[in-house]
């Protein structure tokens, strides 16, 4: 009896002590999850003052006061700020857009040879007087890189339409435009082109022409002038008001200088000479070529006054043609000479190679490397 008692003694105790665990560890747990629930984790902390910011400042008044009294004043604005990049031009082919009044126009002709001399690519196309140009893009890509206009006045009387398709093109594809202007007995003294400040005076005899030194079109051509008479007395000279145009050639009056010379200054509305030349020079200037550098519409241009019979105007057309391409199609600066036995000994009178031939051959060669 007493080992049942004892065994039964031993068992409630073992009873009571697990009872009295359990109740101690749920306590224990309790209280564990109420304190960490009224508290809430490091990492909440940091992000609730991260989303409230930085803590607030100190009022002026309890910050230290400079040394000085006064303070230093703003920097001044930038009178010059930086210019935005300036977007490089859609690209276009090296190719030469010539139009024409017929195919077998003279002027036309010159333009043609002149560019085949020079092995520069080109089409040509008759100028519309009211219809639709040639196409001038294809997917995305232009056609031409220089528009060559044989007559002045298609260019500038075409309708508005195409005109604003032209420019737009010239603009967008930075594209230039050559003219010529050739007067007639039917040409009126004085014409202005519609749409730029610019007027013409025709029918105009010339002599002296002078390569304008500081053009900056100039590339196989040097500044010199070529003294006599200019051929012909069909003569267009060019004059302006507006910095956007330069001289490139410049001549005298010739026969009518007795009659008109004398109002041929500064007031009389010519293109102003370059800068370095005195003014006696610089009198009775009229330009017979003029450049547009596109200040006033975004287009540069190059306009003669006479066609290619002289043959100055044939090398700066190959010079206009590398400048308003950006020397896309120019030509180098080095060149052959050959001469043939036969223009010497055995060539026909008046082509046959004498003294004075070779004494100005080698005069020219020797300005040539100088």
């Amino acid at each position: 009896m007493t080992v049942v008692v004892r065994v039964r003694r031993h068992l409630r105790r073992l009873l009571l002590l697990l009872a009295s665990g359990c109740l101690l560890s749920l306590l224990l747990c309790s209280a564990y999850f109420l304190f960490t629930s009224s508290s809430p984790p490091l990492q909440q902390q940091q992000q609730q003052q991260q989303q409230l910011g930085p803590p607030a400042a100190e009022p002026a008044c309890s910050q230290p006061l400079p040394l000085s009294p006064y303070r230093p004043p703003p920097p001044p604005p930038d009178p010059y700020p930086p210019l935005p990049p300036r977007t490089p031009p859609a690209p276009t082919e090296p190719v030469v857009l010539v139009l024409v009044e017929s195919q077998y126009s003279q002027l036309g002709q010159d333009i043609v040879a002149t560019l085949e001399s020079a092995r520069f690519r080109f089409r040509v196309e008759i100028a519309p007087g009211k219809g639709d140009l040639p196409p001038l893009t294809e997917r995305g890509r232009g056609r031409y890189a220089l528009v060559v206009y044989e007559n002045l006045l298609k260019y500038a009387h075409v309708d508005t339409w195409n005109r604003q398709l032209l420019h737009q093109y010239c603009v967008e594809y930075r594209v230039g435009v050559i003219g010529f202007y050739r007067s007639n007995e039917n040409s009126p003294p004085l014409l202005k082109l519609r749409g730029l400040p610019l007027a013409l005076r025709t029918n105009r005899a010339l002599r002296d022409c002078r390569v304008a030194p500081s053009s900056p079109l100039l590339h196989l051509t040097r500044p010199a002038t070529d003294q006599g008479p200019l051929p012909g007395d069909d003569w267009t000279t060019f004059h302006s008001n507006h910095s956007s145009y330069q001289a490139v050639l410049q001549a005298r009056p010739g026969k009518e200088a007795a009659g008109g010379g004398a109002g041929a200054g500064a007031g009389s509305g010519d293109i102003p000479a370059p800068p370095g030349s005195s003014a006696g020079s610089a009198a009775g200037l009229h330009a017979t070529v003029v450049q547009d550098m596109g200040l006033y519409d975004g287009v540069r241009r190059v306009l003669f006054g006479q066609g290619l019979g002289y043959w100055l105007h044939r090398l700066i057309l190959v010079d206009a043609i590398a400048y308003l391409t950006d020397r896309r199609l120019a030509l180098g600066r080095e060149r052959h000479l050959l001469v043939d036995i036969d223009d010497i000994f055995v060539g026909k009178e008046g082509t046959r190679m004498n003294t004075e031939d070779v004494k100005v051959g080698g005069a020219g060669h020797i300005r040539g490397v100088a």
